[in-house]
């Protein structure tokens, strides 16, 4: 059972976790470990059905109401598949990427060492995706299950500093390594060639130098100061196209703001782009644009979206917050511009555009700096050394040495 481990989440569909999950498991494949994945779609349609169905209906009608039942139905239906790839494959220890599939775990794991990384506050984050305030019982319900994943998990591991400190409020004793979010790089690089775009697409852009915003549509991701930010280029004259490549709850919301500010001349919204055509979307855009917000306590981590374009050689317009100020060095790697700032925003965005020479300065620094320390590789590398100190191997963890893509 040397150098395996079994990687559980939630999450089946398009985001950052399941991003950083494949990525994952990819790097660990060709280091030489076994990585074997349960999944949502590990269950039956049966038991996804038993489990989501009633959730959705509660949540509907109480935002947060639906986890009293999707707990201890979908964490019974996880332990069982999680102890029948065991009994399969099996391996070292269980690696979970959320507090909801911990408990999962520690009942279908049969004792073995249980690694948890933190990819944002779950608690926090419902708040923000329902408007509820922090203090909602369905919030403090979630803030209980983190606490007792937090303090239970063997080892945990998070993607920046912030949110090791978060994990240790809740009274985590000991290392919570940092290990940030990293990128294939086989299907992330300079030389991608730019993607094609559909015609209609292609036709409206016309030219004009292309602004991407690669982001779901949640609050956090701050899609709305990008939607300002477009009025503001708007009222300089500039003629820029400013595309939002993704999708998600706040579309609605998103598109309804943008008609009140006018902004159909420079803004379109593109709806979910698949996967594998992301990367020449990057490649195509002269600035690629990560205005991540802090909504109820949720900040951005270390932005896989932002990686990707580093990754690709574009120079990358970030907000000033959370992981992003661990990845984007202001000047050398890309430039960060306060948060919910629109105007800010359009400064940043047309200094580069006006700027040629700088932005593929910049562009270049980042994906230097990405291949050197941020790729699925070294991602995989350094979440090895973690499980041998989970495992009781003797093992530096990474955040106590050197990184060579530290900026």
């Amino acid at each position: 059972m040397s150098d395996s481990v079994l990687l559980v989440t939630d999450q089946i569909d398009v985001g950052g976790k399941r991003s950083h999950v494949d990525i994952l498991k990819a790097g660990l494949e060709a280091i030489g470990w076994r990585a074997p994945l349960v999944d949502w779609a590990s269950l039956s349609w049966a038991e996804r059905a038993v489990a989501a169905g009633p959730y959705r209906i509660l949540h509907a009608f109480s935002p947060g109401g639906g986890y009293p039942w999707l707990l201890p139905v979908a964490t019974r239906f996880l332990a069982r598949a999680i102890r029948e790839r065991l009994a399969r494959e099996p391996t070292e220890l269980v690696h979970v990427q959320e507090v909801f599939t911990y408990r999962a775990a520690r009942a279908g794991a049969g004792g073995r060492p249980i690694v948890l990384t933190i990819h944002g506050p779950m608690a926090p984050e419902l708040a923000m995706a329902s408007n509820l305030a922090l203090d909602h019982p369905a919030v403090e319900r979630l803030r209980a299950l983190e606490r007792e994943a937090y303090l239970g998990a063997d080892h945990v591991i998070s993607v920046d500093r912030p949110h090791a400190e978060y994990v240790r409020s809740f009274g985590r004793a000991g290392d919570v390594p940092v290990i940030p979010n990293f990128v294939d790089t086989r299907r992330y690089h300079p030389d991608v060639p730019p993607g094609p775009i559909p015609a209609d697409v292609a036709a409206w852009i016309a030219g004009r130098p292309l602004v991407l915003i690669p982001r779901r549509l949640v609050p956090k991701n701050g899609i709305a100061t990008a939607v300002r930010m477009a009025r503001v280029l708007l009222d300089r004259g500039v003629r820029a196209a400013v595309v939002v490549a993704g999708d998600g709850p706040q579309r609605s919301e998103l598109e309804a703001l943008a008609r009140e500010q006018a902004t159909a001349p420079v803004l379109r919204f593109l709806g979910e782009v698949p996967q594998a055509a992301i990367p020449g979307w990057i490649r195509r855009a002269d600035v690629v644009l990560v205005p991540s917000s802090p909504v109820k306590g949720v900040e951005e981590a270390t932005s896989i979206a932002a990686l990707e374009a580093q990754a690709c050689g574009r120079p990358v317009v970030a907000s000033a917050i959370g992981g992003l100020v661990e990845i984007v060095a202001d000047g050398r790697t890309g430039v960060l511009v306060p948060p919910d700032e629109p105007a800010r925003l359009a400064d940043a965005v047309l200094a580069l555009l006006a700027d040629p020479a700088r932005a593929a300065a910049l562009g270049g620094a980042a994906a230097r700096f990405v291949a050197a320390g941020h790729s699925h590789l070294e991602g995989a590398r350094r979440y090895a050394a973690e499980y041998a100190r989970a495992g009781g191997r003797d093992a530096t963890p990474y955040d106590k040495v050197a990184s060579p893509g530290r900026s």
